[in-house]
């Protein structure tokens, strides 16, 4: 593997948010796909989720209907739904799909607190043993030696 020089070294460890170049953040029409992809994949209908949604939004006028829903899933309509009804979808389809779709462009992704723990707590169920492991080494070999003298 060829040597990499300083500055190409730091152009790797950039994140992509100090990037000089943009990146391609086009992404409406996969956006939609996912956001529709994951209402089938809920079993959901509709206004099922329109529902979920405004439980979540705790909205008292129910904001969120059907006809809302199908003009923002509609590429072809001029309204969108709005950025911070996106946890309420997340939760309504019960999926972050839609919401790493839109985190994709700049290398991000959604993450569930509760797997980060549950993987944290493996590695350190992993640590404890190999030290006990390691322990129980030092302890056999100062035996041995003690034994030897």
């Amino acid at each position: 593997m060829e040597h990499l020089t300083m500055a190409q070294q730091k152009q790797l460890t950039k994140s992509i948010l100090d990037a000089d170049v943009a990146p391609d953040c086009d992404i409406y029409n996969l956006f939609i796909h996912s956001v529709c992809s994951a209402m089938k994949r809920s079993g959901f209908s509709r206004p099922v989720i329109a529902d979920r949604m405004n439980d979540a939004l705790r909205a008292q006028n129910n904001d969120v209907d059907q006809a809302k829903l199908n003009k923002w899933l509609a590429p072809s309509q001029p309204h969108f739904m709005p950025m911070h009804y996106l946890p309420a979808l997340c939760y309504a389809v019960r999926s972050t799909e839609p919401a790493n779709i839109l985190l994709k462009p700049i290398l991000f992704k959604a993450v569930d607190q509760r797997s980060q723990l549950l993987q944290q707590h493996a590695e350190l169920q992993m640590e404890i043993e190999e030290r006990t492991a390691m322990q129980r080494y030092i302890s056999e070999s100062l035996l041995n030696n003690v034994e030897q003298d």
